[in-house]
């Protein structure tokens, strides 16, 4: 796991006096420490890197430039619960902790068989169809339901996917050669923003045989 420590927060200068201003002050994006948090699904670590290797097969394959998400932070976000300027409000993280705590952790294998740009986000994506994501949908559909239950707003579309990297380059969705990884975690997630750090606040993990 990435570390987990908390930058202190540096206070910006006073602003210079109005005679020697020449431009619009702005706060340092570093200094305004946005964090954000959403539940996730994060494959194993030899899933992480078979993943991670297609990926870089992709990279290759349409001589895109853009750099790769590393292995240990690829996942599937499930529920963005809200963006916020400094640390997430604790009441929000207890709610969030106490709505996963009701739903039994997933244990299914998901297929991702097809890859493509999201336009608006630019984001590069792995993502499956209804036979190779659908358990992945119906799990986030009964976290949603706990959540709205527990005073969230979920959001209801979802094209269940994994960002293997950012590019302003269009690719239209193609099928590549499935790529099958087991789903039987759900983490949630405080991201401290601009810094890559997945700060991990809560983890539940489906039964294990002995």
């Amino acid at each position: 796991m990435p570390e987990q420590l908390l930058l202190p927060g540096i206070d910006p200068p006073p602003p210079p006096p109005a005679s020697l201003r020449r431009a619009r002050i702005t706060v340092p994006r570093k200094e305004r420490r946005i964090r954000s948090l959403f539940f996730a699904i994060y494959p194993n670590p030899e899933d992480a890197e078979s993943i991670a290797t297609l990926g870089a097969r992709l990279r290759d394959r349409h001589a895109l430039k853009a750099k790769l998400t590393k292995a240990h932070r690829l996942h599937v976000t499930l529920h963005h619960l809200g963006s916020y300027p400094a640390a997430v409000p604790r009441e929000k993280v207890q709610a969030a902790l106490e709505a996963a705590a009701t739903v039994a952790p997933p244990s299914f294998d998901v297929v991702f068989d097809t890859a493509m740009q999201f336009e608006g986000s630019k984001a590069f994506v792995l993502c499956g169809g209804d036979n190779g994501a659908s358990a992945l949908a119906a799990f986030r559909q009964r976290l949603g339901e706990a959540l709205a239950d527990a005073g969230f707003k979920p959001e209801h579309g979802f094209t269940p996917h994994m960002t293997l990297a950012y590019t302003p380059r269009k690719i239209e969705r193609h099928s590549i050669e499935p790529i099958r990884w087991k789903a039987d975690s759900f983490s949630l997630i405080e991201s401290h923003v601009g810094e890559s750090i997945h700060e991990v606040l809560g983890q539940w993990h489906s039964a294990r045989p002995a």
